[in-house]
């Protein structure tokens, strides 16, 4: 069980709720809007679940949290891209081809620019909209960089997996400001140089019209680097565990000042913010990327398994416990994220309370324009739906009693990488989720089919596929249904680019190679 010992800052952030959750349940303007992501946050990582079992202090997300509604069945994708396309898009990535993998950085493919993403939506509506953080949804060419897809300003990093401290990935340098490299942040580590320009934009924005800003921290994903004075918040702790907690830390804290900002410039009214993970905890302590050795070796086996291992902490220190599965699995432990809702307008009657109910990433989409009166008029059929009022009412309530957690191309004859770990595919129906190692086009094969209720067993180890088989067949309709909606993955060059690298030095790179479009 976490400590409940006090960290520096949380007087003042307790402060905070005094003030903030006077206000009405209702907005009379348009909402103030921040969508918070967590990187590779596992489902225990924090300790604002009930009950909580998690070893990490995080007193500022957990006053958030328990001040708010905790969302205990909020669903994402296995892994990164995919879940910051679906918030961006609210649309499934089956749809345009990024169900297998991530966008590495030497693919020249982004989200196509047919997809409208959330901030433009909000741009439209009147708002000011700024991302700060991890971008990871391709940067092969300038009109599908942040500038160029609905966002006034820009700060952070566009690949993955840099250092923490000079920021680089691949020995190239990869941090940038307004979609210009930025040369002078080396040595200060990613969660405060985020935290530190949110809290900027929050005392620049102040009574200037709503915004809308995308905080997705570096947090947690590996290297493991944290700062000493993180590292000395768990002298009980050791190894990666530690070194993975204080990363935490690090983000909690950074949450933190962001919200004494909001209060200290009068800006918790009308306000509404999103916290979630975009997938769980890693198994190992580095880059995961399908067929995990680490993974492989722990269960003695020479093939790709069909159960994730068992553990209370990966390799790489993090927890997703009560869960099975890890990051790049369609086991609840990948797909399952920590997340809450913080908000003014939620009614003091709801606050604090524990939602049940299904949803999924891409719901955000619909339910954050509505919220703001935005127009989807441009977007693509949406995928997602406004969960908004369902969260107000509560216990189980949700619009939607589906969703498709992922169908990879796979099979003996497909020519595609896969990245995703055990089995290929599934899908959530109300209380049951079917698991099946390969749905893809040719290569189906019922006979792999798991079939789980997953509000009795959360776990996900009681199968109950030779019980009930007129069930699975039921679900695996369905997911032949999404399946006969989605596109193959999507092509690494497919603008005939050649692959992306470091480029540079140059004068202008401070004599560092670097990271940006080439095409």
């Amino acid at each position: 069980m976490a400590s409940s010992a006090v960290m520096p800052g949380l007087w003042l952030f307790s402060a905070v709720f005094s003030v903030a959750l006077i206000s009405g349940t209702a907005a009379a303007t348009p909402p103030n809007i921040m969508l918070v992501v967590a990187d590779d946050l596992g489902y225990n990582d924090v300790d604002f679940q009930s009950p909580n079992n998690s070893v990490v202090l995080t007193p500022h997300l957990r006053q958030l949290a328990t001040n708010g509604i905790r969302l205990a069945n909020h669903h994402v994708q296995p892994f990164c891209s995919p879940t910051r396309a679906t918030l961006m898009t609210g649309r499934h990535v089956l749809r345009y081809g990024l169900q297998n993998t991530v966008i590495w950085p030497q693919d020249a493919w982004a989200i196509p620019l047919n997809e409208t993403f959330l901030s433009r939506n909000l741009q439209d509506a009147g708002y000011y909209t700024a991302y700060f953080g991890k971008w990871h949804l391709g940067l092969y060419k300038k009109d599908v960089l942040p500038l160029q897809r609905g966002y006034n300003e820009q700060y952070g990093y566009y690949l993955g997996g840099e250092d923490y401290f000079d920021h680089t990935r691949d020995g190239a340098l990869d941090w940038h400001r307004n979609d210009t490299l930025e040369i002078h942040e080396n040595g200060t580590y990613s969660a405060d140089l985020i935290g530190n320009v949110a809290v900027d934009f929050i005392h620049r924005r102040a009574n200037k019209g709503p915004w809308f800003m995308y905080l997705p921290f570096q947090s947690v994903h590996a290297p493991l680097e944290a700062e000493q004075v993180d590292l000395d918040r768990y002298p009980n702790l050791d190894g990666s565990v530690k070194t993975r907690a204080a990363m935490v830390s690090s983000m909690d804290t950074n949450i933190g000042r962001v919200v004494e900002a909001l209060n200290s410039t009068g800006q918790l009214d009308d306000f509404v913010m999103v916290f979630t993970a975009d997938n769980g905890a890693p198994w190992a302590d580095a880059f995961s990327m399908g067929d995990d050795p680490a993974m492989i070796e722990a269960l003695g086996l020479s093939d790709q398994p069909s159960r994730p291992p068992a553990g209370m902490h990966g390799a790489g220190g993090g927890s997703n416990y009560p869960l099975s599965g890890w990051k790049h699995w369609v086991f609840e432990g990948g797909v399952r994220s920590a997340s809450f809702v913080y908000s003014s307008l939620i009614p003091q009657s709801t606050r604090g309370s524990v939602h049940h109910g299904l949803f999924h990433s891409v719901d955000w989409l619909p339910t954050l324009t509505s919220l703001a009166g935005a127009s989807t008029a441009k977007n693509l059929p949406l995928d997602g739906m406004d969960i908004w009022q369902a969260l107000l009412d509560g216990g189980r309530t949700s619009p939607r009693d589906e969703i498709p957690v992922n169908i990879a191309a796979c099979g003996g004859d497909t020519k595609y990488q896969s990245i995703v770990d055990g089995p290929q595919a599934a899908l959530i129906l109300g209380d049951l989720k079917v698991i099946v190692q390969c749905w893809w086009r040719d290569s189906k094969n019922a006979s792999t089919a798991q079939l789980y209720n997953i509000t009795e067993d959360i776990a996900e180890v009681h199968d109950l596929a030779s019980s009930r088989p007129d069930d699975v067949q039921r679900l695996l309709a369905r997911l032949s249904f999404w399946e006969e909606q989605s596109v193959p993955p999507y092509p690494p060059d497919q603008d005939h680019c050649g692959q992306g690298k470091g480029q540079g030095p140059s004068p202008e790179s401070g004599g560092n190679k670097y990271w940006d479009a080439w095409c």
